[in-house]
């Protein structure tokens, strides 16, 4: 069944157009044949055409009527018309017209053969004449007279000529016949010499069309259709080969940029997603398939969107940053670039929130501490410039100013130390050199240094100590830990208030927790409270001498040491501040 279904498509195949060509040859042929016709009328026409003239110049002059019998006399009973035409165009003589209807003739000087005529000396044409209504071949030749130019005209009924065409036609029609006999042998012949061997090539070519590339065509016995096997076979080889070596560079390729930090995004030309890393989903929370999709139905970014268009419309690349809503929010840099014209475009993201942070952080920074000392030199200026005025000889006066220009220094000293202290942690950051440390040792250091304060505010002291396992750090940051924040439940307590301080281990750490019941803190200032130059209360801080840097420190010293700060506070209630540091090796 198969193989004659072959076979019927090889026939059709090999026929139809073998038949159309035989078919369009022939017409052409008929055409050739039937113009070769109408121009050897023409010619013969034309080698006529100087005998009439001669036999014409020799009676004239003559008048209309005798030229009009001359010409009936010239063609006699033949199907020939004989025209004779004035340079002007006005017919005097027709030999199928009579006298009388020659007067009524258009004027010829437009007529083709005219027209050529008289601008050559011969022309000819094949048409259908505006006077008798039926198809002649036409030839006219100007005859020069003592009155001037005549342009004589034959014409011959292209009905003459039909009976000869009609042979002709036969005549092509019998050999077509024969021609397409002889061509449906040679198709049954070339059938039979095929179709054993086309079935195998044809499934072979269907197979390779459907992308197994892995099959190959067992090789006819027939020398030509062998060639168009192992054709096949080196096109399945080759496309295999080139198969492997695009899987192995796209493998190759998602996996360098699975594994880049920054985010990357490759579109195609249309601007769909053609790859995501995985650092670009995690930036834009993207879950599920994204082959296929657009970045704005991925995204939710307009401002993505924009920037791969106009990469694909200008070809050029581009940069801008986004923000993305949320808590907290994220700043993402953008850069698109496009990958060649009509390939599409790839699409890096960089999470800049800690940079953006950072900057916003070293601005405030700056800003903070540079009012930080202008505050205390404002101070010191404005009592020294009242002394210098005057109130130096006024003891009293003197002695106060004096006593407020050394606190302000002592405020300016502090500031500076603190500074310094923070300057110090972030150099150790990441190569601090620890050492054994007593942390019950430093805190009783620490309260001793600070009972003044306490015996000041009438703070009820209640310590906790509990054993600890060895312990290893930066003795000087630790101790800076501890006084800071046992001034900080000093400083913002209430007189007569309480602070309560436990030390102890709590699986594969040490604690340092300490409460307060003094003045809280807020909600909203809870996150920041560790931020440098961030206060609660700015008038009581300064009051109290803070500089805003004391928690700072804290957060700072406790990460050296790969530890963290907790707080928990309620305003007008009291904080308690846990610091966690790991045990170190025993």
């Amino acid at each position: 069944m198969r193989r004659s279904f072959f076979s019927n498509r090889l026939r059709l195949a090999l026929a139809l157009p073998a038949f159309a060509a035989l078919l369009v040859s022939t017409g052409i042929l008929w055409v050739l044949l039937s113009n070769l016709l109408q121009q050897s009328a023409a010619r013969q026409l034309l080698s006529a055409l100087p005998i009439v003239a001669d036999s014409l110049a020799d009676q004239l002059p003559l008048g209309p009527d005798q030229l009009q019998d001359l010409a009936h006399e010239l063609t006699g009973d033949t199907e020939v018309r004989l025209t004779v035409i004035r340079e002007d165009g006005i017919v005097v003589a027709d030999s199928s017209r009579t006298w009388e209807q020659v007067g009524t003739m258009d004027n010829h000087a437009g007529r083709p053969e005219v027209s050529a005529a008289l601008g050559s000396g011969q022309g000819s044409s094949v048409r259908r004449s505006d006077t008798t209504g039926v198809h002649y071949v036409y030839a006219a030749q100007v005859v020069t007279s003592e009155e001037g130019r005549y342009v004589l005209r034959l014409a011959q009924p292209l009905a003459g000529l039909q009976a000869l065409r009609r042979s002709l036609g036969w005549v092509l029609i019998a050999a077509s016949v024969a021609a397409l006999l002889a061509m449906s042998g040679l198709l049954w012949w070339l059938e039979w010499r095929v179709s054993k061997a086309l079935p195998e090539l044809v499934t072979g070519a269907e197979i390779l069309e459907a992308g197994d590339f892995s099959h190959r065509v067992t090789l006819p016995t027939d020398p030509e259709l062998a060639r168009i096997g192992r054709f096949l076979n080196r096109i399945a080889e080759e496309a295999e080969t080139r198969i492997e070596e695009l899987e192995t560079e796209r493998r190759h390729l998602r996996a360098v940029v699975s594994s880049m930090g920054e985010g990357v995004l490759v579109t195609d030309s249309e601007g769909f997603v053609w790859l995501a890393n995985s650092a670009f989903n995690e930036i834009f929370e993207i879950r599920g398939e994204t082959s296929g999709r657009s970045p704005l139905e991925l995204t939710r970014q307009t401002q993505l969107e924009d920037l791969i268009i106009s990469t694909l419309v200008k070809g050029l690349g581009s940069t801008t940053e986004i923000e993305l809503q949320g808590l907290p929010s994220r700043h993402v840099a953008l850069a698109s670039t496009p990958l060649g014209e009509g390939l599409g475009a790839v699409v890096v993201a960089r999470d800049i929130t800690d940079l953006v942070r950072l900057t916003q952080v070293r601005r405030d920074f700056i800003a903070n501490i540079s009012h930080e000392l202008k505050t205390p030199l404002a101070a010191i200026r404005g009592y020294t410039e009242t002394l210098r005025d005057g109130a130096m000889d006024e003891p009293e006066a003197s002695h106060r100013f004096l006593g407020r220009i050394l606190q302000q220094c002592s405020r300016l000293q502090t500031l500076l130390e603190d500074l310094l202290t923070l300057s110090r942690l972030e150099n150790l950051e990441g190569q601090l050199e620890p050492q054994p440390v007593d942390l019950q040792r430093i805190l009783d250091d620490c309260l001793e240094t600070l009972a003044p304060k306490i015996s000041e505010r009438q703070i009820d002291l209640d310590v906790n100590l509990t054993p600890l396992p060895r312990q290893t750090g930066d003795p000087e940051a630790l101790q800076r830990l501890f006084i800071n924040l046992l001034e900080n439940a000093i400083k913002y307590n209430r007189t007569g208030g309480r602070v309560a301080v436990e030390l102890s281990p709590n699986a594969g750490e040490v604690v340092l927790q300490v409460n307060d019941t003094g003045i809280g803190i807020p909600a909203t200032s809870i996150d920041r409270v560790f931020e440098r130059f961030y206060r609660v209360d700015k008038g009581r801080s300064r009051d109290e001498g803070g500089t805003g840097l004391g928690l700072a420190i804290v957060k700072h010293v406790a990460q050296l040491h790969g530890g963290y700060v907790e707080v928990e506070s309620h305003l007008g209630e009291g904080s308690s501040f846990r610091v966690h540091l790991p045990t170190g090796p025993s």
